[in-house]
């Protein structure tokens, strides 16, 4: 049998998955999309696998990982053969090929006003919030937590009063539109269609959140795939 470290690696991108805690304080899980099983890991998994070579660490934390599956990846059809393929590439494409996988997530615990600082400074319609068991219990949306701000500071929305005080728990909606990993892209764009959002939440089979994907994900995708610079 043929040494895997004599095969040629592959180098996997590691993600990050972070959960406020509030006052100040996040946990932090990495993550990676294993290309034996097709499914995203805890980078714990990936320590313990024989496949892996090596992990590379920056100063914000692992970055990558050089790893040597079982067997090597299908080099993909020239770019003028996409376009016949298009259609049934699309219907077996699962939404983890697609997804972002670097989340930020709260905990229920999380105040209103740690929620309304994390939505200007980063910019997010909404957040996940997770249990204690890091499992999906519900979304906070900008719009539930916000009220439009003054003529003079538009730009600056600010905490409704009625908000005040309360946690992510309180103020979730328990009901968040998700697809599990492994769904296809056309399920999930129906899925989207049918609860009129633009992006889903996906989760592992456990719960736990593993990516996000938007309508716009899937646009590119099939931009990139026809040949499109985008």
């Amino acid at each position: 049998m043929k040494d895997l470290r004599e095969m040629r690696g592959i180098t996997l991108p590691i993600h990050r998955v972070s959960t406020g805690l509030g006052e100040g304080e996040e946990a932090v899980r990495w993550t990676v999309k294993c290309p034996a099983t097709q499914h995203v890991v805890d980078l714990g998994t990936c320590e313990s696998c024989p496949h892996l070579e090596r992990i590379q660490e920056e100063a914000t934390g692992p970055e990558s990982l050089q790893c040597h599956p079982e067997a090597p990846r299908p080099s993909p059809p020239p770019g003028e053969a996409y376009a016949p393929l298009l259609p049934p590439l699309l219907e077996h494409t699962r939404v983890d090929e697609l997804m972002t996988q670097d989340v930020y997530c709260v905990s229920e615990e999380m105040r209103a006003e740690e929620l309304a600082e994390l939505f200007a400074t980063r910019k997010v319609s909404g957040v996940p919030v997770l249990d204690e068991d890091e499992r999906l219990v519900g979304v906070v949306s900008r719009a539930d937590l916000l009220r439009a701000s003054d003529e003079e500071e538009e730009d600056t929305p600010r905490l409704h009063p009625e908000r005040a005080g309360a946690v992510a728990s309180e103020l979730m909606n328990p009901s968040p539109v998700v697809v599990r990993e492994g769904t296809t892209v056309p399920q999930a764009a129906a899925v989207m269609a049918a609860a009129r959002v633009h992006r889903v939440l996906v989760v592992s089979a456990e719960g736990t959140v593993v990516g996000v994907l938007s309508a716009m994900d899937v646009v590119r995708w099939v931009a990139r795939k026809a040949c499109y610079a985008v």
